[in-house]
């Protein structure tokens, strides 16, 4: 009987464990590229101190972002309080392209100073949790009566 060159099972094993090794490196460092909505947006500032505010005063002021991510960004929703009206960039914001989220506070429902959260929901999903993206900033005011 001829001698055989190849061993088939150790070789199959073998390539098998190189083709799994080749795979899980390849799916880890997919997983590390991955963006949240953290790493893809870069805010101006993600906090306003609006200062000493009188009763029934307003105030305006903008929070700039810039999309330093790979793909774009796309905002869903953006909410706050009963005191807080807001509107944001509605269109795709592309890879290093700005976006803005304008707001004005009406303090004549307020009766003591509070910081207030801005909720801004992104249709991007995040690779980690399959949920869509989520980033909070924040503003405070001191309310003179």
């Amino acid at each position: 009987m001829p001698k055989r060159l190849f061993n088939f099972e150790s070789d199959y094993k073998i390539t098998m464990r190189y083709i799994f090794t080749l795979l899980v490196l390849s799916i880890s460092l997919q997983l590390s590229v991955a963006q949240t909505g953290l790493e893809m947006m870069k805010f101006d500032a993600e906090t306003y101190d609006l200062g000493p505010i009188k009763k029934g005063e307003k105030r305006e002021f903008v929070y700039t972002f810039t999309n330093i991510g790979t793909e774009n960004i796309q905002i869903d929703l953006v909410s706050g309080c009963d005191c807080t009206t807001l509107e944001w960039t509605r269109l795709p914001v592309k890879p290093g392209g700005t976006g803005t989220i304008d707001v004005i506070f009406d303090s004549t429902e307020k009766e003591d100073s509070e910081p207030v959260d801005i909720d801004i929901y992104l249709k991007n999903i995040d690779p980690k949790s399959g949920h869509p993206m989520l980033k909070i900033l924040d503003y405070s005011f001191q309310l003179i009566k």
